[in-house]
C-alpha cells in the first residue's frame, strides 16, 4: 500500500509517495519499510523509541509530538485513534463486508455472544466470534497475537480481514471497557451495540465508577446504529429514560425480566439442569426449554434474541438457538459427581458476577452451597472485601483461595477478601487452589453444590509473570477421583 493512501484516513498528505510494508507499534519488531506509530502506554512511551525504529528501517513515523528525522513524520493529536484508523485502512475496511455486533458490559458478554452465534447458525448464517475465549469462524479458531477480550487494532483488523475473506455474514464480538477507553475501535461503526449491565470492575484502571460508566455509555450511544440494553440494570435504565424523554436520540430496544421492557420473559421455571420460560420478542411469544441455568442466563438469552431479531432472524431459529444451546466454556459449567454432589465452575470474578452465579445456583439447586473463590492480583482491590461479603451472604460455606495472584502475595489478597466477612467461622482460607477444591469436595454431601468461581475455562494460574498450567475442571476430576478411591479403600 502507498503511504499517501494509508494516511488519507487521517486527512494527511505527503510530498513524496512510497510503498509501505506494515504498521508497527513495537520498535523491536520494525522491519525495513514499516510505519512506526508511537503509542504512549502505562510503562513505555513509543516516542522514546523512534531512533531505534528508524535504525531498524522504519519508512515513516506517526506520533503526538514533533520528531526530527530524515523520513516522513506525521503529527497527530491522538496516536491511539490514528492507529485504529490506520489499521482499518491498511486492511481495507474489512468490517464493511459483514454485519458487526458489539457486546459490552461487566458481565454476560461471552455467554450472550455464544447464544447469538448459535441462533445465527440455526438460521443458516456464517458467524465469526471474537472475545475472551479467542477468535473463531464457526468452530475454527483464528490465531491471534493477543489473549485480550478485544484485540489491539492491528490484530483486530487482521482477524476482521480473515473473516471477510471467508465470507462471514455476521461478526459478534465482545467489547471491553479498556478497548473503548484506549480507542481500539476508533473509526469502526457497529450495526448493533449491546449493553448487558454496568457494575463494579476495573477500577484500578478507571479510578471510579463514573469514568467506567461513561466509557460503556459512549460505546452504546456514539459508536452503534442500534442499541440493545438491559432494562433491569439501573444505569441502562438511565439511558432508556433519556431516550423516552427525547434527551437522547438513539434507536434503542430494551430487554428485561424484572422491569418493563420491549422484550421480556414470563412463566419462568428454574431447575438444576436448566430452565423453561416464555419469551416475548416484539409481541412474538414462544416457549423455551434450555440447559442454561439461572435468571441471569434468561437475560442473556433475551439479549441474544433481541439482537438476532434486529438482524432479521426468524423466531423459529431464535427459539431453536436457545433450546439447542448446551453450555459456554467456563460459564455455569455443571459437573455431577458420583456421590451426588454437583460442582459449578464459572468465570465470575466481579461482585455482580459472583452474586449472579451464587443466586443462580440457589434458584436452581436445593442443597448446601460451598463457594470456592479468590481475586486476581494487581487489579481493583476495592472489590475484594465486597466479594467476600457476597460469598458469605449467599453461600453456606466459603473457602477463600488463590486465583491469579500475579505479582501480589496470595495471602495479602485473601486478607483483603476476608476483610468483608463478618462471620469468620463460616470461612476457611486455603491458599493452594487445588487443596481448597479438595477440601470443598470432602465437605460436600449428597445434593450439595460446590461453586468454583473466578477462572472458568482458564488453563493457567498467573504467578509472578509465569502462567502455570492449571484447570478448575481437571482439578475437580482428579481430586474427586482420589477421594472416591480412598473412600472405597476404607469400606
Amino acid at each position: 500500500m502507498q503511504f499517501s493512501k494509508l494516511i488519507s484516513v487521517l486527512d494527511k498528505k505527503v510530498e513524496k509517495d512510497f510503498d509501505i510494508r506494515e504498521i508497527k507499534i513495537d520498535s523491536r519488531e520494525v522491519n525495513v519499510g514499516d510505519v512506526f506509530v508511537c503509542i504512549k502506554g502505562t510503562n513505555f512511551d513509543g516516542h522514546d523509541y523512534v531512533n531505534e525504529a528508524i535504525e531498524r528501517g522504519a519508512s515513516a513515523i506517526i506520533g503526538e509530538r514533533e520528531i526530527k528525522a530524515d523520513i516522513p513524520c506525521i503529527l497527530v493529536k491522538n496516536s491511539r485513534i490514528a492507529l485504529s484508523k490506520l489499521a482499518n485502512k491498511y486492511f481495507d475496511h474489512p468490517n464493511k463486508s459483514f454485519k458487526l455486533v458489539g457486546i459490552t458490559g461487566t458481565n454476560g458478554k461471552t455467554t450472550t455472544t455464544f447464544i447469538i452465534q448459535n441462533m445465527l447458525e440455526c438460521s443458516g448464517k456464517k458467524v465469526g466470534v471474537i472475545g475472551t475465549l479467542g477468535a473463531y469462524i464457526g468452530d475454527q479458531k483464528i490465531e491471534s497475537e493477543s489473549c485480550l477480550t478485544t484485540p489491539d487494532p492491528i490484530d483486530l483488523n487482521r482477524i476482521f480481514s480473515v473473516m471477510a475473506k471467508n465470507k462471514v455474514d455476521v461478526v459478534v464480538m465482545e467489547v471491553s471497557a479498556h478497548a473503548i477507553a484506549l480507542e481500539k475501535l476508533a473509526g469502526i461503526t457497529f450495526d448493533i451495540g449491546v449493553l448487558t449491565n454496568i457494575t463494579q470492575d476495573h477500577l484500578d484502571f478507571f479510578e471510579n465508577m463514573d469514568n467506567y460508566k461513561k466509557t460503556k455509555e459512549r460505546f452504546i450511544t456514539q459508536m452503534c446504529n442500534i442499541a440493545i440494553v438491559n432494562s433491569d440494570d439501573p444505569i441502562c435504565q438511565e439511558i432508556i429514560n433519556k431516550v423516552e424523554n427525547q434527551e437522547l436520540k438513539l434507536n434503542l430496544t430494551s430487554f428485561g425480566v424484572e422491569n418493563v421492557a420491549d422484550n421480556f420473559a414470563t412463566s419462568i421455571h428454574l431447575y438444576s439442569r436448566g430452565a423453561s420460560y416464555f419469551l416475548n420478542i416484539d409481541d412474538n411469544l414462544f416457549c423455551v426449554n434450555t440447559l442454561l441455568c439461572g435468571i441471569f442466563n434468561i437475560k442473556n438469552a433475551l439479549c441474544a434474541a433481541s439482537v438476532c431479531y434486529e438482524l432479521g432472524v426468524d423466531i423459529a431459529a431464535i427459539q431453536n438457538g436457545i433450546n439447542t444451546m448446551l453450555s459456554v466454556p467456563g460459564r455455569f459449567n455443571v459437573m455431577h459427581l458420583a456421590n451426588m454432589t454437583s460442582v459449578v465452575i464459572d468465570y465470575a470474578h466481579t461482585p455482580d458476577g459472583l452474586s449472579n452465579i451464587l443466586s443462580g445456583v440457589r434458584e436452581s439447586f436445593s442443597g448446601k452451597i460451598i463457594c470456592v473463590f479468590g481475586c486476581g492480583g494487581n487489579r481493583d482491590k476495592s472489590k475484594r472485601p465486597i466479594m467476600g461479603s457476597i460469598a458469605e451472604k449467599l453461600s453456606d460455606e466459603v473457602i477463600i483461595t488463590s486465583d491469579n495472584p500475579r505479582f501480589e502475595p496470595p495471602e495479602a489478597i485473601i486478607n483483603d477478601i476476608l476483610a468483608g466477612v463478618t462471620n469468620k467461622n463460616k470461612v476457611k482460607c486455603i491458599t493452594d487452589r487445588i487443596l481448597a477444591i479438595n477440601y470443598a469436595l470432602r465437605r460436600a454431601d449428597k445434593n450439595d453444590v460446590i461453586v468454583i468461581a473466578g477462572k472458568g475455562a482458564e488453563n493457567y494460574i498467573d504467578v509472578m509473570g509465569e502462567k502455570i498450567p492449571y484447570s478448575d475442571a481437571l482439578t475437580v476430576e482428579e481430586e474427586s477421583k482420589k477421594i472416591f478411591e480412598a473412600d472405597k479403600c476404607l469400606c
